[in-house]
């Protein structure tokens, strides 16, 4: 394995914040529709109002949910000589070694899935997801193939000229 340099390299503020606006429309809707339903509807009926209530709440629980899962997904990486470390918004950062990453896999991009993702399986623990709309991922990809085992680097080679 090559070394090569350092870096950090995170996702943009877009990915971060992305889902707060609709989550803070949703919360004012159902805080209307809890304390006066009439400055949204006028003559609503209970039942209407207690549909659009649940909706309302359900979709911001849904919301949040989504929210504290991209929050708790590796936000930060850290390309560093012997080991990848992947740091969360909410929780501590995990270090990965190298020689750890067993296999890796390039997931097209998909109605789903905005861009396509890096998937590092690792021999233990969950696999590690790298979507390539990263800052600079073009230095992120080389830096850290470098790093990895020869056969890793030849299966993602492999997997990217695919």
């Amino acid at each position: 394995m090559t070394q090569a340099k350092t870096g950090t390299y995170s996702y943009s503020a877009r990915y971060r914040w992305a889902y707060l606006p609709t989550l803070g429309f949703l919360l004012v809707v159902l805080a209307i529709l809890v304390v006066d339903p009439s400055i949204l509807w006028s003559g609503i009926e209970p039942g209407t109002r207690r549909a659009a209530t649940l909706l309302a709440a359900a979709l911001s629980i849904g919301f949040a949910a989504a929210i504290l899962v991209r929050w708790a997904s590796p936000y930060r990486f850290v390309v560093g000589p012997d080991a990848l470390v992947v740091q969360p918004i909410l929780g501590s950062a995990k270090r990965i070694p190298y020689d750890q990453v067993r296999d890796v896999q390039v997931l097209p991009k998909t109605f789903m899935r905005s861009v396509p993702e890096v998937l590092l399986r690792l021999e233990t623990g969950r696999p590690v997801a790298i979507r390539t709309d990263i800052s600079d991922f073009g230095q992120f990809e080389r830096s850290l193939r470098r790093r990895l085992p020869p056969e890793v680097q030849a299966r993602w080679k492999e997997a990217r000229s695919a």
